[in-house]
Parts: structure tokens; C-alpha cells; sequence
């Protein structure tokens, strides 16, 4: 009999951010956060005490999701950031800085929570006016009838992970895949409710970064290559099942069966999947799909017939399979297949992709699926390559939604806390005193969360130099020979234009608004992601100023 052991209280931690454990836990997490973030951010490898797998990335989802923290606040501000980029794909490395900066901030000038919440709250609304506002310095509409802007957001999503390993040319040419398939992914000529089509990644390991390419409709793997020319001309039908036809019984899993003498199961499912074959070859199906294994016998049948057979389709490509055909995948094998089960394929034909033969499926109506073939030289490359397309194809969806970018290279963040600092200035006694604070509080809590953004636009800086503000136009700059434009390449480098210091007393001014220029910037951020970022950030700050115990059960 096993001994019984008394149950332990709960451990309670009284004013968890005066902790000087959970605070050092907290500036490694934003260290990890700062020495990441950007073009030039360094790479982190994270990998178990026992071998396995090594992670090298710089991407803050794949950081999160990989390291498991155990203190409760670090853990909130972790599902914070993670919830935040699922959704919107970006930002959120500077998510993470800004939140835990304006943390350390409000200790550092020693602000009481109420009013520091109270300050960041009026703060954040202005932010979103100004953001959403006509007058907003540091957005730029999104031109659909050009792909420029699509290009350049893509490329500074690509350039912000530098474990993608890319030189210029060839981010340049993932840009424009991405901008492809974006454009391939919205479907033309549809009447009604129009839903986005799907861009299918293939990622092959060796080859050239400028061997990738995107083509559209669907490339799928098949067991063997054959002779096209005898199928003839399209359109092709197309029938595609979700089910196993390997005819084997324990596909039935935990269910109890009942043979009697004499009968042979497996013989009998093979006769049921020889019906089935034939009963699509007599309907002129010419391409037959499944999710899972098809009895190499039935695959033996149907391929006698002059049927193409995708077997091992798996669940992520079920749903553009059947998007790209318009066919309605069978559940059962146990009955005939319906006619409107049917899809329908304009044509079909083979691409070589370095040592692969991939079969194309070209869309017969307006299907709007594309698939990009992405090479690197290995896979770790190869994987952050892959994952930061797909978000990057993502954030250039929001853009519909909302048609800005916000300028990138830091520029955004200066702009902004320079343009609260200025805006706040005059009217501060006015402000204070609807808010419930004394002046010098509310002063204070502005100097912390432009302090907080302008950290942001330093954490890009990992190569030793100096981070500058100008004091016209209220951009970023790096202290660089070479650099003749500011971080957004908007603004360019002239005489007579005064700069000092990133995050450094100077005197409050209102930013120049650049209308009249024909330069472009080549740094472009989501404005949704970045958005959401500075807003959840500022709600994360303030709910975790707020946190007076950590009650944990260690039972």
C-alpha cells in the first residue's frame, strides 16, 4: 500500500515584479526578444538537455512555441505574443520589447500602477487616431494596381529573418514569389461572398534558392510518371476519397467483428474495392485521389484503365485538392459514388522540380490555388524559409482589409514618440488633471513609453553603432558613412539636417510631414500586425503592473 503524502500549500509570491528573480527572468526574455529582432538580428538555437532536433531561427513564434517557461507571468506574456502572431503573422518581436520595456520603464521612473495605467491607456488611443488618422506621417497607403508596395512588404518581412540566409537578389526573388502567390490567391470573376484560395508550400532541400518558383494550381507527388498523351486532351474528372482503401481490417480500429465460417474479410474488401474501380472506370474518371492508401492491386486495376492514381494525398491537401477540382471527397466505400461526388481538372502535366517530378492539376474554373516550390541549400534554411512565406503571404492578406503599411527600419517608432511627446507637452495640466494625476506623473509616463517605442528602434541596431533621430522629420538613422537614407529609405541625408542621439533628452518638435517627394520607402511593416502589437502591448504592460500575487499550487 502506497504511503500517503499530506497534501503542500500553495506558494505565494507577494508584489511579484519587486522579485528580483522574476525580474531578471524578465529582462532575459526581453534580451532574447532585443538581440533578435530585426535584418541583423542574432540567430537563437534552442535544443534539448538530451539531444534531438536543434532549432536556429530568430522568428519570436518559433521561439516561444519551443521554450517552456515556467514562471506565470513570463508564461502570460509568451500565450500573449503567440495568440497575437497566429493571428496576424508579424510584430511580434516588437510586441514583446515594448510590453517588457514599458514594465521596466514604469519601475525605472518609479510610477505608481494606477497612474501609469492610466497614462498608457490615453496614450494608445491616441496612438490609434493618429495611426488611423489622414495626417499620420508614418503610413502609406497600398497601391493594388501595383505590385511594388506588395514586394517591398514581403521583401522586409524576408529581410527581417536572418535565418533565412538570403543575399539581396535572391530575397528579392522570394518577394516576388510571395507577391505571385498572394495575387494568385484572390479569385477573379466571382460573383457573391468571395473566399481566398490557397497557396500550397513545397519545400525541397539542396538546390538554389533561385530555383524556387510558384505555379499555378496544384503539383502532388505520384508513385510512378506515365504517359499523358494517351489520357488526350482535358478537361479530365477527378474523384477524391478521405477514406483508407487499403483494404486492410485493422483500419477498423477498436471495433469488435463478428466472421463467420468460412468468410474471408480481407478478400471480401478487396472484391468491394475491385467494384469500386470499376464502377469509376466505367464513369471516365481519369485522375483518382485518397487521403490515405490505396491496395496496390486496385492502383494495379485503375492505372490498367489509364487512370493516374495520388495515393498518400494527406489531410492538408485535401481541402485545395478539392477546391481545384470542385469534387466532394467520399467518406465511404461501402456504396457507389455519387455523381456529384465528381471534379472536374482542365489539364494535367508534369514539372521537374530539382530531382522530383511533381504532377500539376490546372484549375478548370476560377480555383484560385497556387504552389510554391521553395529550394535552399539546407533544411534549417529551407524550414525558416518556408514558414516566414507563409506569413509573410498572410500579412500581405490584411492588407485588403486595411490598405496601409506603416514606414519600417525603426522610422515608425520614433515618429510616433516624437509626435506623442509633442502632442502631450502643451496640454499635460489639462490632461493630468481629467486623468486623476498630478502633472509630474503624467510628464513621467510619457518620457517612459516614447522611452519604451524608441527602445524598439534601438534594439535594431546589433553592429556597435549609433542609433540617431533627426530633428526635422523625426526618422531613424544609423550612424553609417555609407548610409545615405534614413532606416524606411523615405527620407534622404542631407547637410543641413540636424540629428543627435536615439533616446536622448532633446527638444520636443512636431515631424515634418515628407508630402512632396517622390522617393519610396524600401522598409515597409504590416499596419494591421503592428497595430495590434502596440495595443495588446500596452494592455499586457498594464495588466501585468497590476499582478499583486502569484499564487501557484506545487502539488
Amino acid at each position: 500500500m502506497s504511503r500517503i503524502c499530506k497534501k503542500k500549500p500553495a506558494v505565494c509570491t507577494d508584489e511579484p515584479l519587486s522579485n528580483s528573480t522574476i525580474c531578471q527572468k524578465m529582462a532575459l526574455l526581453r534580451n532574447i526578444f532585443c538581440t533578435a529582432y530585426g535584418p541583423t538580428g542574432r540567430l537563437k538555437q534552442i535544443h534539448n538537455h538530451i539531444g534531438g532536433h536543434v532549432l536556429t531561427t530568430s522568428t519570436s513564434s518559433a521561439l516561444l512555441k519551443r521554450v517552456d517557461m515556467s514562471e506565470p507571468l513570463l508564461k502570460m506574456i509568451s500565450t500573449a505574443v503567440q495568440h497575437h502572431t497566429a493571428r496576424y503573422s508579424d510584430s511580434g518581436l516588437f510586441m514583446g520589447i515594448l510590453m517588457l520595456r514599458l514594465i521596466e520603464n514604469t519601475q525605472k521612473y518609479n510610477l505608481r500602477t494606477a497612474a501609469a495605467a492610466k497614462v498608457y491607456k490615453h496614450i494608445v488611443e491616441e496612438c490609434n487616431v493618429y495611426l488611423k488618422g489622414d495626417s499620420c506621417g508614418c503610413k502609406v497607403p497600398v497601391d493594388f494596381s501595383r505590385c511594388d508596395s506588395f514586394i517591398a512588404l514581403a521583401r522586409s518581412m524576408i529581410a527581417s529573418k536572418p535565418a533565412c540566409m538570403l543575399n539581396s537578389k535572391e530575397a528579392q526573388h522570394i518577394s516576388s514569389l510571395i507577391a505571385q502567390a498572394f495575387l494568385y490567391s484572390i479569385p477573379c470573376n466571382s460573383s457573391g461572398v468571395t473566399c481566398f484560395g490557397r497557396t500550397v508550400t513545397i519545400g525541397i532541400e539542396g538546390l538554389s534558392v533561385s530555383d524556387s518558383s510558384i505555379f499555378p494550381g496544384l503539383l502532388v507527388d505520384v508513385p510512378e510518371l506515365m504517359d499523358l498523351k494517351r489520357l488526350g486532351s482535358g478537361p479530365f474528372k477527378a474523384v477524391v476519397f478521405n477514406v483508407s482503401l487499403s483494404g486492410d481490417i485493422s483500419e477498423f480500429e477498436d471495433v469488435v467483428l463478428e466472421i463467420h465460417r468460412g468468410v474471408d474479410p480481407e478478400r471480401d474488401l478487396l472484391l468491394l474495392l475491385l467494384k469500386l474501380g470499376e464502377q469509376v472506370v466505367k464513369d471516365k474518371v481519369r485522375l483518382f485521389a485518397c487521403q490515405k492508401v490505396v491496395h496496390p492491386i486496385l492502383q494495379h486495376y485503375l492505372r490498367k484503365h489509364g487512370v493516374i492514381v495520388i495515393e498518400r494525398l494527406g489531410l492538408a491537401l485535401i481541402e485545395p485538392f478539392v477546391q481545384i477540382t470542385g469534387a466532394q471527397a467520399v467518406a465511404s466505400l461501402y456504396s457507389s459514388v455519387p455523381a456529384e461526388a465528381y471534379g472536374i481538372v482542365k489539364g494535367l502535366c508534369f514539372q521537374s522540380c530539382g530531382s522530383r517530378e511533381l504532377l500539376q492539376l490546372l484549375p478548370s474554373k476560377d480555383a484560385a490555388v497556387s504552389t510554391m516550390v521553395l529550394c535552399h541549400r539546407n533544411e534549417t534554411m529551407l524550414e525558416e524559409l518556408k514558414m516566414t512565406c507563409q506569413r509573410a503571404e498572410h500579412v500581405l492578406r490584411l492588407t485588403l482589409r486595411e490598405p496601409y503599411a506603416l514606414l519600417g527600419g525603426g522610422c515608425t517608432e520614433t515618429l510616433l514618440a516624437t509626435h506623442i511627446t509633442h502632442m502631450n507637452q502643451s496640454k499635460a495640466a489639462t490632461i493630468a488633471a481629467a486623468l486623476c494625476i498630478s502633472q509630474s506623473e503624467f510628464l513621467m509616463a510619457i518620457k517612459a513609453f516614447c522611452s519604451s517605442l524608441q527602445s524598439v528602434a534601438l534594439s535594431l541596431e546589433h553592429d556597435g553603432q549609433d542609433c540617431l533621430i533627426d530633428l526635422t522629420y523625426a526618422h531613424r538613422w544609423v550612424s553609417d558613412t555609407y548610409s545615405k537614407t534614413c532606416g524606411c529609405g523615405l527620407v534622404e541625408d542631407r547637410s543641413d539636417l540636424e540629428k543627435t542621439l536615439l533616446n536622448t533628452a532633446c527638444h520636443t518638435f512636431s515631424p515634418v510631414s515628407l508630402e512632396h517627394t517622390d522617393n519610396q520607402p524600401r522598409i515597409l511593416d504590416s499596419f494591421s500586425a503592428k497595430l495590434n502589437a502596440l495595443n495588446v502591448a500596452v494592455e499586457m504592460a498594464n495588466f501585468v503592473l497590476d499582478v499583486k500575487y502569484i499564487i501557484k499550487d506545487i502539488n
